[in-house]
């Protein structure tokens, strides 16, 4: 081939390729043109909604053991409102609800969940329940009350445990009708005003005495400090292995609604009640997570 023929070859080829070029830069920019994020997927960044641009907060409450999707709007709102509570206590607490007044938000009690029904400042009995009750020997009770008849064989059980530990434990108070909690109530606000009794006294239809299924062993007076008492010290150790959970325990009053009441048992049965005092919850964070989930 002659050198003149040579250059005529190279010179198509440029003027090929570089048609070729402005053909393919012009495809793209079209194409850029009608969907932005069109070759984007291999290269994230914040505007790209493959990435993983997630709330860190958000992130955070989802590695929380009880987190629970359908309160994750509240959960974001209370941490925002809340800055001091790390992401644990912000499931806890709004899985108890307390992300709302004591008093607000009621509803009534489940009592499809039998043994297992959550009365608190929440959650409220009518008026007129009743449940079945049965009588109290004097050798288990002071007085002759009334209890729910599986939680009573229960409480039995654990009575006659301790006694062969050189403890006595026996109910002074158990099931409270509505209209016996409202005598109650009424006399501890007219004593100390309703601020200061809605911290140890339940308003009639919130009081888990009216299950039947709750039990003040030995002293209802905070002032003999019950919880210094060896008493106390072998419930702490022994009272779930009878299905009985320490129902407003130290230290979660923000939770409970209620002070501290190392008197103050509940039935669950054994299995829920292990899992409580294995893991240091209260009943309102197991039930949210466990049974009203």
């Amino acid at each position: 081939m002659s050198r003149r023929k040579r250059k005529k070859l190279i010179f198509i080829i440029v003027i090929l390729l570089t048609l070729s070029v402005i053909c393919f830069t012009s495809v793209i920019y079209l194409n850029n043109r009608k969907d932005p994020n069109a070759f984007m997927n291999n290269n994230p960044s914040k505007d790209n909604p493959s990435s993983s641009d997630v709330d860190p907060v958000e992130l955070s409450l989802r590695k929380e053991t009880y987190f629970l999707e359908r309160n994750l709007s509240r959960y974001l709102r209370y941490a925002k409102e809340n800055p001091s509570k790390d992401m644990e206590e912000v499931v806890r607490c709004v899985n108890a609800n307390i992300d709302s007044e004591f008093y607000t938000n009621v509803v009534d009690t489940n009592l499809d969940d039998g043994l297992l029904v959550l009365v608190n400042k929440y959650h409220k009995l009518a008026s007129d329940y009743e449940p079945d009750l049965v009588k109290m020997d004097t050798k288990y009770s002071y007085d002759n009350k009334y209890m729910n008849a599986v939680a009573y064989e229960h409480l039995k059980d654990m009575i006659d445990a301790a006694l062969l530990d050189g403890i006595k434990l026996y109910n002074i108070s158990s099931y409270r009708s509505y209209q016996t909690q409202t005598d109650l109530y009424n006399r501890y606000v007219n004593k100390d005003g309703k601020e200061a009794a809605d911290t140890y006294s339940a308003r009639a239809g919130y009081s888990e005495h009216q299950t039947g299924l709750a039990t003040d062993l030995n002293t209802a007076d905070e002032n003999k400090h019950f919880e210094n008492s060896p008493e106390y010290a072998w419930l702490s150790k022994n009272a779930y292995k009878y299905g009985f959970i320490e129902r407003y325990p130290k230290d979660k009053e923000y939770i409970t609604g209620y002070i501290f009441e190392p008197w103050h048992y509940r039935y669950v049965g054994e299995t829920v009640a292990k899992y409580i005092y294995d893991h240091q919850i209260t009943f309102d964070e197991y039930y949210a997570y466990f049974i009203e989930k």
